[in-house]
């Protein structure tokens, strides 16, 4: 086997839909959705990331080709060979297709019938349609999902968990300057 890549080469935004054949069940997530939402982009972006729910990922993985996709597990880059992805897989990287470089990352969202579940605490969840804005003609994450895993906070109270799942249903029915 060769050597995993060492160095990011991130997609730009508008590579993204014809690096992945045809699926386009994914929306854009990280600091480009941000930089898109806001319509500043005031930081360099190491990498690409697009999210995906869970029971899309391997119609998703199909597409980008077998060979170019690397589970992220335990610390570690295992190649996908196909078939179900572990529950405990929550972000996969991408090679260019001739290995040598990271131009994607896959951040998995977990999904139970129409609603998203939040995995550091299963009490949030929010519905599917809830969970991207279209900003630009892009279905990008919600803002307030990814405030929600950028605050990374271990153990909620009741009173929070309820807040938080309001503001991801209000900005997501195009409250304020974002519309769907």
């Amino acid at each position: 086997m060769n050597a995993l890549p060492t160095e990011w080469r991130p997609l730009t935004v508008e590579a993204l839909s014809g690096e992945l054949n045809g699926f386009d069940s994914w929306v854009l997530a990280g600091g480009y959705s941000v930089a898109r939402i806001t319509g500043k982009d005031t930081r360099m972006h190491g990498d690409m990331d697009i999210g995906v729910f869970r029971s899309d990922l391997e119609a998703c993985l199909a597409a980008l080709g077998r060979g170019r996709v690397f589970l992220c597990l335990e610390g570690k880059h295992v190649a996908w060979v196909g078939g179900p992805v572990p529950a405990a897989v929550h972000d996969i990287w991408i090679t260019d297709r001739a290995g040598k470089f990271w131009v994607l990352q896959v951040m998995v969202y977990d999904d139970e019938g129409d609603r998203v579940i939040y995995r550091r605490d299963r009490r949030i969840s929010w519905a599917k349609r809830d969970h991207a804005i279209e900003v630009g003609g892009m279905r990008v994450l919600n803002p307030f999902v990814t405030v929600l895993f950028k605050t990374n906070k271990a153990q909620m109270e009741d009173k929070e968990v309820h807040d938080v799942m309001a503001l991801i249903a209000y900005a997501a029915r195009g409250q304020g300057h974002i519309t769907r």
